[in-house]
């Protein structure tokens, strides 16, 4: 049976599917242009002003940027496409690179070398599988300056099936067998914020728009590194199962992790932490951050919207008892 309901979604060969945005943003982010060199440019203030704001804390500011699965895989897309081989991340590197002081992660070449040996994402998800994480883990770890754990690059596993983001958006949806790797979890998690407590009720189970605001702290005494790391990233990096908040969890004494674009410096210069990190897919590069964020106060005020009618029908249907 034929697929339908993918708008927004390439199909390239042998099932692989790609995000390219319901208005084909992603084709506009990538095409060279007077208005992408503009967005770089923002982007490359922005970044010069956390360093030196970051700098000032006592910190280093690291910047990465995740790679389009369509630039990693492009092999496998049945359509043209523009730039693949100079993607907006890879030349934002560059600015960043000869204009700035931060720190870069290069996570396009780690994953191109990986990707020689096989898929380093889901054919039917945004993300990366098994391979592509240990990839990124072993990048982050080598500019971070630190070796990788053993017991997280021997991550052991099985195959599973589930139905991805991409994949869930064709009618029928179209599941995929992956590999579910895990490593034993040295790290204990210390603290959550509101926002990862209402999830975690359930009561909002399959429901977007409660991950932006999360924030948890792992700690971890056994680590061989003993700076601190306040990180801020999207679910590339946060998330409860094995991916790069846990893993560097398992190398570094203390992890912060919040899941925002925007850096609460409120809340890194309370932290003082070592190490500021800072992640954003590829395709978020489309809209420059103002930094005018307090992760805690927003993942409060989210939480109240949505108790808050929940209340309100409580009180009403105990009125009319009465």
């Amino acid at each position: 049976m034929a697929q339908t309901g993918a708008r927004g979604i390439a199909v390239g060969r042998d099932g692989w599917l790609f995000w390219v945005g319901r208005k084909n943003e992603l084709v506009d982010l990538y095409t060279e242009s007077t208005a992408t060199r503009r967005l770089l440019r923002r982007w490359v203030r922005l970044v010069e002003a956390r360093v030196r704001r970051a700098k000032a804390l006592g910190a280093t500011y690291v910047h990465a940027i995740v790679p389009e699965k369509i630039a990693i895989h492009a092999d496998t897309l049945d359509r043209p496409f523009p730039n693949l081989t100079d993607p907006p991340g890879t030349r934002l590197g560059r600015l960043l690179a000869a204009e700035t002081q931060a720190e870069l992660i290069d996570l396009y070449e780690p994953l191109r070398a990986a990707r020689a040996e096989g898929p380093v994402y889901l054919q039917t998800d945004t993300h990366w599988n098994h391979r592509g994480y240990i990839a990124a883990y072993h990048a982050l770890c080598a500019t971070l300056g630190i070796a990788p754990a053993a017991h997280v690059v021997e991550a052991t596993g099985h195959i599973e099936r589930f139905v991805f983001d991409l994949g869930g958006k064709l009618k029928p949806s179209v599941d995929e067998a992956y590999f579910a790797h895990d490593f034993p979890r040295r790290a204990q998690r210390s603290e959550v914020n509101a926002l990862v407590q209402l999830r975690e009720t359930g009561r909002v189970a399959g429901r977007g728009g409660f991950f932006v605001g999360s924030r948890a702290v792992m700690r971890n005494p056994e680590a061989a590194d003993p700076r601190r790391i306040v990180l801020f990233g999207d679910s590339y990096v946060f998330d409860q199962g094995p991916r790069l908040t846990a893993m560097l969890a398992e190398s570094f004494r203390e992890v912060h992790a919040i899941w925002s674009a925007e850096i609460d410096w409120a809340y890194v210069a309370a932290v003082k932490p070592d190490l500021v990190v800072y992640e954003i897919a590829e395709r978020f590069l489309r809209r420059v951050p103002t930094d005018g964020f307090s992760v805690d106060a927003f993942a409060e005020s989210r939480v109240r919207r949505e108790l808050n009618p929940n209340l309100i029908d409580r009180l009403r249907r105990l009125l009319r008892l009465r």
